[in-house]
C-alpha cells in the first residue's frame, strides 16, 4: 500500500511539471504560424498544390504509439517526420497542422478540452520536430464542421472544397468501406471518378502495393484524394515528388454528412467505415450500390 502511494505521488509530480513545462514552452519557442482555411483551400485551387495533414494520430505514430486505424510502424514513424520538415520547400505541397497552438476560442468546448489536454503533454515534443521559420497550412481542410463553435461558414468552406475537384478526372485511394461521396452530392461536380481500394487497417502495411497501383492507375493530370489515416500523410508527398497533385483529405465525407444533417454529435453514418465512434468499424457488407462499384478500378486485400 505505501509503495502504491508512492509511486502514484511521482507519477502525479511528474505529470505536473511536464505540464507546467510546455506551458512555459509558449514563452521560449516560437508558436507555429497556421494559415487560416481559406487561404489553404485557395492555395490548392489556385496552385494545384497537393497536401499532407498531421493532427494528433500522425504526431502518435511519430512518438511510437498505436492510432486508431494504425498499429505501431516505426518506419511510418520516421515517414511522417521526413515529411512534417518539408513545409515550405515549394507552392505546390503544402504541409498542414490543426490551428491549435494559440487560442483555442474557435473550437467547440469539447475541442479545446481535447487540444489542451495534448498540449499540454506533448506541446514541446511536437515543437521540437517542426519547421516553425515558414508558415504551415490548416490541417482541418477536411474537418471543416463538429470541432468549429462556430459552425455557420461550414457550408461555405464546403462549397469551396467542391472546386477543387469541379471538372476534374478524380482518383479516390481509400480504405475499404470508406465509400467517400457515396450517397451524396459531394464529388457531384467531378468529370469522372475512380477508386482503388486498400486496406481499411494498418494500410502502410501494404504502402509499396499501394503506391504501385496508384502510379498504373493514374493520369498525371488527375486529381489524386485520398483516405488512408496516417499513411495519407506520406503517400500525398510521394505523389507529389512523381509529379501528380494528391490530397491527403481523409473525413471530408464524414464531416460533410454530418454537416447536412446538423449532427451535434459524432453520428454513425450508414455504409461508412468510421474509426471515431464505438461500433464504427462494423459496416453493412451486402452494400451493392452499382455506382460505386462501377468505379472501382482496384482493390489491395
Amino acid at each position: 500500500m505505501l509503495l502504491r502511494k508512492i509511486k502514484n505521488k511521482l507519477v502525479y509530480e511528474k505529470e505536473k511539471w511536464t505540464t507546467w513545462f510546455n506551458k512555459c514552452i509558449c514563452y521560449v519557442m516560437r508558436n507555429p504560424i497556421v494559415k487560416s482555411m481559406d487561404e489553404t483551400i485557395d492555395a490548392i485551387v489556385e496552385r494545384r498544390a497537393s497536401i499532407s495533414r498531421y493532427g494528433d494520430g500522425e504526431f502518435d505514430i511519430i512518438f511510437g504509439r498505436t492510432q486508431g486505424f494504425q498499429g505501431l510502424n516505426y518506419e511510418l514513424g520516421e515517414r511522417l517526420k521526413e515529411v512534417l520538415v518539408h513545409n515550405g520547400e515549394s507552392d505546390r505541397f503544402l504541409v498542414a497542422l490543426p490551428d491549435c497552438f494559440g487560442s483555442l476560442e474557435h473550437f467547440t468546448p469539447e475541442a479545446q478540452i481535447h487540444w489542451k489536454i495534448r498540449l499540454n503533454k506533448e506541446r514541446y515534443q511536437w515543437y521540437r520536430i517542426m519547421n516553425r521559420n515558414v508558415p504551415y497550412y490548416h490541417a482541418q481542410i477536411s474537418r471543416f464542421y463538429f470541432d468549429w463553435a462556430d459552425k455557420s461558414q461550414a457550408p461555405r468552406w464546403a462549397e469551396k472544397l467542391k472546386k477543387i475537384w469541379s471538372g476534374r478526372n478524380v482518383l479516390i485511394v481509400e480504405g475499404a468501406k470508406s465509400r467517400m461521396g457515396v450517397g451524396n452530392d459531394l464529388f457531384d461536380g467531378a468529370n469522372s471518378i475512380r477508386r482503388i481500394l486498400c486496406p481499411a487497417v494498418n494500410a502502410f502495411n501494404s504502402y509499396n502495393k499501394i503506391i504501385e497501383q496508384v502510379r498504373k492507375c493514374a493520369n498525371q493530370d488527375d486529381l489524386i484524394l485520398i483516405a488512408l489515416g496516417q499513411t495519407a500523410t506520406v503517400l500525398a508527398y510521394d505523389l507529389y515528388k512523381m509529379g501528380y497533385q494528391a490530397l491527403d483529405i481523409g473525413h471530408v465525407d464524414v464531416e460533410y454528412e454530418w454537416m447536412k444533417m446538423g449532427a451535434i454529435k459524432k453520428e454513425r453514418i450508414v455504409g461508412r467505415f468510421m474509426n471515431e465512434i464505438d461500433s464504427g468499424a462494423f459496416v453493412d457488407e451486402s452494400f451493392d450500390n452499382s455506382k460505386y462499384l462501377s468505379q472501382i478500378v482496384y482493390t489491395i486485400e
